[in-house]
């Protein structure tokens, strides 16, 4: 009894001080002017961490909570990603189908890409420009209106670009012949109680949505930066690239019910974040995987 007393001692000690030093290093990157929002940490399967710095609305002073909600921008690439593999675990959909069989407006010039080029940003498309969040687009007037290729089409090569996502959005909307929104609720949010997590829509008021803010630095920055409101833009033009919001807690319950079993099948989910041939976003070396990326850079150092 003694000695199991004491190694749950030693345990919880371990995890108090582990708890300190996560803790800390939030605090250290918060006053530097580096964070400014909320955490989740992990250790074999259990919460050792939850963590809430700064503001979700500078203007009125809103502090951030656990329950603030988040745009979470390119994670939603993932969601799309698994939303697409489920289809093809139905035989729905194939990788190698062409995306103008479910798509046939696409222009002459995209007519061979195939799901797979989307899903890992090997298609060829060109980059949306900044126009395409000035007003608001459905999916399916995006893909009228933006999905090009270069003429001639250059070489396969790695682009990232969220085109290939809104694209990936119209065709899960026309195999499913449902909107994107109801396809997240029915096939992920609300299998795995993920409640605090949905898709933005701007004439919508969401409750807990946090704002956004830039420095304009493109960088790490410092607490005496000059912080910017983000550029108006339509969020919800973003689609499968980008639309969502989460939490911290809802986002680990997408990794659990993943880790589970629970959206995909165990090889499918293995495919889902395979690592594919290392290549560069923003100078930064990495794996692209179908909707994840795994980079070689070091955000934040051990205290």
């Amino acid at each position: 009894m003694t000695r199991f007393l004491l190694a749950a001692l030693l345990l919880l000690t371990h995890t108090v001080l582990a708890q300190h030093k996560i803790s800390g290093l939030l605090d250290a990157e918060y006053e530097a002017g580096h964070f400014n929002g909320a955490a989740l940490v992990v250790n074999n399967g259990k919460v050792v961490v939850r963590a809430s710095k700064g503001y979700a609305n500078l203007q009125f002073g809103v502090p951030i909570t656990q329950s603030t909600r988040f745009p979470i921008a390119s994670m939603t690439k993932t969601f799309t990603a698994i939303l697409v593999l489920q289809l093809v675990e139905q035989s729905r959909l194939r990788l190698d189908d062409k995306a103008a069989q479910y798509v046939p407006e696409l222009p002459p010039a995209c007519q061979s890409i195939t799901i797979l080029e989307l899903l890992t940003h090997y298609s060829g498309l060109q980059n949306e420009p900044i126009l395409a969040y000035k007003a608001r687009y459905s999916p399916t007037e995006y893909v009228q209106k933006f999905v090009a290729r270069p003429q001639p089409p250059k070489a396969p090569a790695f682009n990232y670009t969220n085109v290939d996502y809104v694209l990936l959005t119209r065709v899960l909307e026309v195999v499913t012949q449902k909107p994107f929104a109801v396809l997240l609720q029915e096939r992920i949010f609300s299998p795995l109680a993920m409640h605090d997590s949905g898709l933005i829509r701007e004439a919508v008021v969401t409750p807990n949505l946090a704002y956004g803010y830039h420095n304009y630095k493109f960088g790490a920055g410092s607490k005496t930066d000059t912080i910017f409101n983000d550029a108006p833009i339509y969020l919800s033009n973003y689609a499968g690239a980008g639309a969502i919001y989460s939490t911290p807690e809802d986002v680990y319950k997408l990794v659990q019910g993943l880790k589970a079993h629970k959206l995909l099948s165990a090889s499918t989910t293995t495919y889902l974040t395979k690592p594919q041939k290392p290549t560069y976003i923003d100078g930064i070396r990495g794996y692209p995987t179908l909707g994840f990326y795994f980079n070689d850079k070091t955000f934040l150092r051990p205290c």
